[in-house]
């Protein structure tokens, strides 16, 4: 699977997750703003990548996504950090500081999670233990 996701393919797999899986539903929900055949092509690429599968055997056609949002997520993080940070979450989180871009509450959660984070420490979600 191409694990890349482009803006546009993005914007079509947020419609499948909410649940608009036929390309007649995209088009009503996109507006003017796209036109059959780029949706169409859009659909097929992202099909073709492993992120979409189509029945064909209904008309239209339905769209399932066979990756989660969640998953798609983790890998747009992945690429992002490993593309301008060369893989350092600590370099990451240093340009937030260092820029400004984190308000008191976002510091707080931070220092929450890196304090739940050290060795020793349960980590949220796993059996006590682990």
């Amino acid at each position: 699977m191409d694990n890349r996701i482009t803006e546009s393919e993005w914007q079509l797999m947020e419609l499948v997750w909410q649940g608009i899986v036929t390309q007649p539903q995209m088009m009503e929900r996109l507006g003017k703003k796209w036109n059959k055949n780029t949706v169409h092509t859009f659909l097929s690429r992202l099909c073709a990548k492993g992120f979409l599968a189509v029945d064909r055997e209904v008309v239209p056609h339905v769209y399932q996504a066979l990756v989660s949002r969640e998953d798609c997520e983790r890998q747009e993080r992945q690429n992002f950090l490993q593309k301008i940070y060369r893989g350092s979450v600590g370099n990451m989180v240093a340009a937030f500081v260092q820029d400004g871009q984190l308000s008191q509450g976002e510091i707080d959660r931070l220092q929450k999670l890196l304090e739940d984070a050290r060795p020793g420490r349960d980590m949220p979600g796993e059996p006590k233990g682990q």
